[in-house]
């Protein structure tokens, strides 16, 4: 027996989540690291503690601020994991299951491109 049809608030909401984490605000900290450079205009009266991230930025090898970029991404993409899970184990409408299992599955199914069922 097939999953009846979700709200299209339930698909635009995971969809929404997907768009920020692979084009969005969840590239942010992701395109700093890449660069170097955390906040230009950060000092250590001012701002200290992305003055230090700056700086930690700026030791590091272009591979190793690649590997930071990444693990920034994912844990953006675990924070969303995250709040659907939550809206599961609370069963917040129309949070309370998905297609495959649990909103937060389908999540992941469409950061993979998965296509959203036609029915």
């Amino acid at each position: 027996m097939s999953q009846p049809p979700k709200p299209q608030l339930y698909r635009d909401v995971i969809d929404a989540l997907v768009e920020n984490c692979k084009r969005g605000q969840g590239q942010i900290c992701a395109k700093r690291a890449r660069e170097g450079v955390w906040n230009l205009a950060a000092t250590p009266e001012t701002m200290p503690d992305q003055y230090k991230f700056n700086g930690l930025l700026a030791r590091l090898s272009r591979e190793d601020r690649e590997t930071v970029a990444e693990m920034l991404s994912q844990e953006y993409v675990r924070g969303a994991f995250a709040a659907l899970s939550v809206l599961n184990d609370f069963e917040v409408s129309p949070f309370e299951d998905g297609y495959e299992g649990a909103a937060y599955h389908d999540f992941v199914g469409r950061l993979d491109d998965w296509p959203w069922p036609e029915s």
